[in-house]
């Protein structure tokens, strides 16, 4: 859902930036230098709303942590949010033990429910997990 509105923000804000321009007033120049100008700063324009969208539509999907092995399958404790996650998906070449960097969608199944990640691919395999020393 989250998407979707990140999707209709840029394509609002397009639709304000073509209808707020002002109509031509029939100056054609025949000038080199203003023609390239004017090239290059729809291009700049072009590659900025490209680029704004895909970050905006990929923005958070991969997870960073300890694979864990529990009752129900495989979790990770995400190292940004400190949030464990039941992993679903590709998740075959996942080893509990392992620190991995993996790719795919967070869900939720409902109120109460487990955070759940479903995996799209594993995008790095750091190796072993660090072990936490307890100090006496």
């Amino acid at each position: 859902m989250s998407t979707s509105r990140n999707i209709l923000a840029v394509l609002a804000l397009v639709a304000l930036v073509l209808t707020s321009a002002r109509p031509a007033r029939g100056q054609v120049t025949s000038d080199p230098g203003k023609i390239a100008g004017i090239t290059i700063g729809l291009v700049v324009i072009g590659a900025g709303i490209g680029i704004g969208a895909y970050v905006a539509v990929h923005h958070n999907h991969r997870l960073t942590g300890c694979v864990a092995s529990s009752p129900t399958g495989l979790t990770i404790i995400n190292r940004g949010d400190q949030q464990t996650y039941a992993l679903a998906g590709e998740i075959s070449e996942l080893k509990a033990g392992e620190r991995v960097r993996v790719s795919g969608r967070k869900s939720k199944l409902g109120v109460g429910a487990p955070k759940r990640f479903l995996v799209e691919r594993l995008d790095k395999d750091y190796g072993a997990c660090e072990v936490q020393r307890t100090e006496r």
